[in-house]
């Protein structure tokens, strides 16, 4: 296998272990150095469970810490149950290097969302 054919990753921000319940969560700021100008893709993958006694949005945002601005944001609906972990990805767009942070919340007090980890990683491909 060439040197081309080889997927690079470069994790910008991780954690685990979020309990969400109500009140919204913000993450301590984080510093981005790879972005889209370096080509590759961003991607945001998220693991989770939630006990729910009705439908609820588990948001994500990705926050500029410079001015407060959403860089990008995930809306992931679940129907009031409890979920086992579940994983979903997507792509975000950072074209900007510089300190973000995320923000977690919810759509409705119907119970709580466990992040159990996630990622933000830059990838070449």
């Amino acid at each position: 296998m060439s040197s081309v054919d080889q997927k690079h990753i470069h994790i910008l921000t991780q954690d685990q272990g979020i309990k969400l319940s109500g009140n919204p969560i913000q993450t301590e700021k984080f510093s981005v150095q790879k972005t889209l100008r370096d080509g590759g893709k961003i991607r945001f993958k998220i693991r989770y469970s939630a006990e729910l006694q009705g439908f609820s949005l588990l948001e994500v945002f990705l926050m500029r810490a410079q001015n407060g601005t959403q860089t990008a944001s995930m809306t992931i609906p679940n129907g009031g149950s409890t979920a086992t972990a579940q994983e979903q990805e997507q792509e975000f767009s950072i074209w900007e290097p510089g300190d973000y942070y995320f923000f977690f919340k919810t759509s409705s007090n119907n119970g709580t969302f466990f992040i159990e980890d996630y990622q933000l990683y830059w990838s070449n491909s």
